[in-house]
């Protein structure tokens, strides 16, 4: 028996807006790495619904409207909670790159 604790993320659709819709990545080995993951997924996220001729407050509607959120299970972490952040911050490719941390959930 694996008794090593992992952590998992909850990937919400805002769009469907239907928990038949979310979907969890489990197999983060600390939650660090977890924490890390959701907030690249969601900084892609809100980059991916960036245009740019939309202003600030725009982006954040179609996030809201389009976006994906990512919770850490177990913890208090959201990446939505940070969303004024990333809307105020455009990421860099690296801070939305979500699929280089995956990888660690499979090791």
């Amino acid at each position: 028996m694996n008794s090593k604790k992992t952590y998992s993320v909850l990937i919400i659709d805002n769009f469907h807006m239907d928990p038949e819709h979310d979907y969890i990545i489990e197999g983060f080995s600390t939650k660090e790495i977890a924490i890390e993951f959701a907030r690249r997924w969601v900084r892609s996220s809100v980059e991916h619904q960036r245009k740019s001729n939309a202003d600030r407050e725009e982006l954040k509607l179609i996030w809201y409207q389009f976006g994906e959120d990512a919770t850490v299970l177990g913890t208090n972490y959201a990446g939505g909670d940070e969303l004024d952040y990333f809307l105020d911050n455009p990421a860099t490719p690296e801070e939305c790159d979500w699929q280089s941390i995956k990888q660690l959930s499979k090791k």
